[in-house]
């Protein structure tokens, strides 16, 4: 059930993150905003404007139910060697760190965007860095507000 929870609320919190984007894309103001990556070319298939939006837009929503997931697993495995304090701030910054250099250094390159996402934007590493980072503190924002008794550890 916990993982369930880490997901829906991961999905939730990437969604708020992402709100400005999908507001300034559907209204055709703004392309190309930071964080959400765009996805040019998936597995050799050329992506045209608005899908490149949503590839990059799901692939921001899975990363955002994976960091909760990942999350979840880091304190039920009692893998916060450095913090030691499920649901501190420190520990989502140093499991969102280290999420990141996951995402980064193998789940890109398995993907097709190559290392550190390169092979698409240059600035692809800086993106998600930022997206797990704010999506880290608000977690523990929500965390924090409701403070449900499956999350005392």
């Amino acid at each position: 059930m916990d993982f369930i929870l880490a997901a829906t609320l991961g999905i939730l919190v990437g969604f708020l993150i992402a709100l400005p984007a999908i507001i300034l894309e559907t209204s055709r103001r703004v392309k190309n905003l930071p964080l959400l990556v765009d996805v040019k070319i998936w597995r050799g298939y050329k992506l045209k404007e608005g899908e490149v939006f949503v590839v990059g837009l799901l692939l921001h929503l899975a990363t955002s139910a994976a960091y909760g997931l990942f999350y979840v697993l880091f304190v039920k495995q009692n893998w916060l060697i450095i913090t030691e304090s499920p649901y501190s701030f420190m520990s989502m910054i140093f499991v969102a760190v280290l999420f990141w250099l996951f995402i980064n250094i193998i789940i890109f390159p398995l993907i097709g965007l190559g290392f550190m996402g390169w092979k698409e934007e240059r600035t692809a590493w800086f993106e998600t860095l930022i997206a797990l980072g704010v999506e880290s503190a608000l977690l523990w924002m929500l965390i924090q507000y409701y403070q449900p008794y499956y999350f005392l550890a």
